[in-house]
């Protein structure tokens, strides 16, 4: 139960529809906080009491600013299978990358206000990319207020619901570690111990 010394916070989510994603909004929830899921279609997810959803495109400046006005923080899980991107004509420009994408939060964030971002990406195992470099670039010097992660963000197979009840599960069942990430990204976000920094979590 939420009491009134704890703040109930809104958060946007780029990669909801990930597993990853499914565990935060569970965690989300479960601690009474707002949730934004930003996607590609709106009736792609079941509505629930502090659950909302919102499109928007996570390469362009002026549709992230459009999209997490009024947000406390925005968790970006870069990996998802489900980062929303234009429709359209605009969907058919070259692929786009990492850096596209920070450069995007780090312009679209501050027009609105916004100053907490959890970008959420698998460093470990991209981080010598040319354009993962240049994104870790980018933010390095920027002063808004960012914490990267080190997680594995893709998969999809699992659903809120997966994560609801894990009393039974043993500590090496994948719902279970998912759900431990996303406990750590939300207690990083409501109480910040490593702003300009990266944590790694790894199941």
């Amino acid at each position: 139960m939420l009491n009134a010394e704890t703040p109930r916070l809104k958060f946007a989510l780029y990669g909801a529809h990930s597993s990853l994603g499914n565990a935060l909004m569970c965690e989300f929830l479960s601690r009474q906080h707002e949730v934004v899921a930003l996607v590609d279609d709106f009736n792609s997810m079941t509505a629930r009491p502090g659950l909302r959803t919102k499109t928007g495109d996570l390469f362009d400046a002026i549709s992230v600013s459009q999209s997490v006005a009024g947000m406390d923080a925005v968790i970006c899980l870069y990996g998802s299978p489900s980062v929303p991107t234009a429709s359209g004509a605009a969907a058919e420009q070259p692929p786009h990358d990492l850096y596209q994408a920070v450069d995007a939060l780090l312009s679209g964030l501050p027009k609105v206000d916004v100053e907490r971002l959890m970008l959420v990406a698998d460093f470990s195992a991209t981080g010598d990319e040319p354009n993962v470099a240049a994104a870790l670039q980018r933010i390095a010097g920027h002063p808004l207020r960012w914490t990267l992660v080190d997680a594995d963000a893709e998969g999809d197979d699992l659903s809120i619901e997966d994560f609801s009840n894990l009393e039974d599960l043993d500590t090496s069942d994948r719902r279970v570690q998912l759900r431990r990430v996303a406990a750590g990204i939300v207690d990083e976000l409501e109480t910040p111990q490593h702003l300009h920094q990266q944590i790694h979590f790894r199941l």
